[in-house]
């Protein structure tokens, strides 16, 4: 079984692959034509600065989605994540203002995101109630708390990264969070046990797993991607904003759809989010980059994940 599954998210992973690298094409094609004298030029989507403001955008919804495959394989649904980034980054921010020491600010923050991490997934497999509802309500709760630790506005904060800082943390962040993401998934116990539950909770419990402990593990995972999130939010925008991450979760979410990830559970992997995560990054930098208006960007992207799940199910 593990054989085929790892053939199947082999060939997904080709796919996704394609698709990337013809999408890369289309718009390197697109800014290479001048539309009015019908001449071609050297192709102004091809550069570094590009591709850096790729991997900076691309950065965030991938550490989001790297903790959403664990629960969305798991059989479960964390729609926090997005208000967590404003609630984690926020405490950091305003802790590292009140003690002075970045090092306790970014403590606190993952320490935020730990305590929701585990709070949805207590709640949630405790009293059995669907993730949806209680990880609704922890999206409501974190955006309120937020708002009441930023008093209301934006923050500043009194350390601020380099600039170059700002440029490269936050894609080799993500990066190094996928990887490990991608070793815990595919390469121990605790990620096999991820797919038992998914798959059939019941079995898995006939099993010997632990099924709710691996349920929360899930969320507790989620609760540190959010966190780490924020983290990298801070590192690129230097404030504590209460309204940062919002809809980040939806994105997070689309991202791990479009890259093979099952909604019902016991199929993914963190490879496939990978290369769901770049290719909502660059078509949506794409579509920024041509001057598409927003609300048609929202049409395009919402097409694209429809259009996937469908391809997927055929």
């Amino acid at each position: 079984m593990s054989d085929i599954r790892s053939r199947i998210t082999a060939n997904r992973a080709l796919v996704l692959a394609c698709v990337l690298v013809a999408l890369v094409l289309l718009w390197t094609g697109l800014s290479a034509l001048d539309f009015e004298t019908h001449e071609w030029h050297w192709p102004t989507f091809v550069s570094w600065d590009n591709a850096i403001d790729i991997g900076g955008s691309c950065a965030i919804n991938l550490i989001l989605a790297v903790g959403s495959t664990f629960v969305i394989i798991a059989g479960g649904i964390d729609l926090s994540v997005g208000r967590l980034i404003a609630l984690t980054h926020v405490t950091m921010v305003a802790l590292t203002n009140a003690t002075g020491s970045l090092a306790i600010g970014i403590v606190g923050g993952l320490a935020v995101g730990l305590a929701t991490g585990l709070f949805n997934g207590g709640i949630s497999v405790r009293f059995r109630i669907p993730s949806f509802i209680v990880t609704l309500g922890a999206m409501m709760m974190a955006r309120g708390l937020a708002m009441v630790a930023a008093g209301g506005h934006t923050i500043g904060c009194d350390y601020r990264a380099p600039v170059l800082a700002q440029r490269l943390v936050p894609i080799v962040a993500s990066l190094a969070i996928m990887l490990l993401g991608h070793l815990a998934l595919s390469r121990t116990v605790f990620g096999r046990h991820v797919f038992a539950v998914g798959s059939s909770a019941e079995t898995a419990r006939l099993c010997g797993v632990n099924v709710g402990r691996i349920q929360v593990y899930t969320f507790l995972l989620s609760g540190l991607c959010a966190a780490m999130a924020g983290f990298v939010f801070w590192v690129r925008q230097g404030t504590g904003d209460p309204l940062a991450g919002d809809g980040l979760e939806l994105y997070a979410i689309a991202a791990v759809i479009v890259g093979g990830t099952s909604l019902t559970g016991g199929r993914g992997s963190i490879i496939g989010t990978f290369l769901g995560a770049i290719i909502m990054g660059v078509l949506g930098y794409g579509l920024l980059f041509f001057g598409v208006p927003t609300p048609w960007q929202w049409v395009i992207i919402g097409s694209v994940v429809i259009v996937t799940v469908l391809v997927d199910r055929l």
